[in-house]
């Protein structure tokens, strides 16, 4: 399920909760029971530069873990 975040312009509150992605415009706020909450647009991280510098590789063959090569990253 994925993390969201949600905001209340009634009591003020910011807060997170792992949501259906079916439910997760029905959100009541947490603190006031207000119906009036907003989900914000969250923040992610994707790793930049040299691919040497950012491997995501536990093998230990070396490979990519995509299936002997067939994403073409070899």
């Amino acid at each position: 399920m994925p993390l969201y975040e949600y905001y209340c312009p009634d009591c003020k509150s910011k807060f997170e909760l792992l949501v259906n992605h079916k439910h997760a415009d029905d959100i009541v706020c947490m603190k006031c029971h207000s119906e009036k909450v907003r989900r914000l647009l969250s923040v992610f991280a994707a790793p930049r530069g040299n691919s040497e510098d950012y491997s995501f590789d536990d093998s230990s063959d070396g490979g990519c873990g995509c299936g002997g090569g067939s994403c073409g990253c070899h």
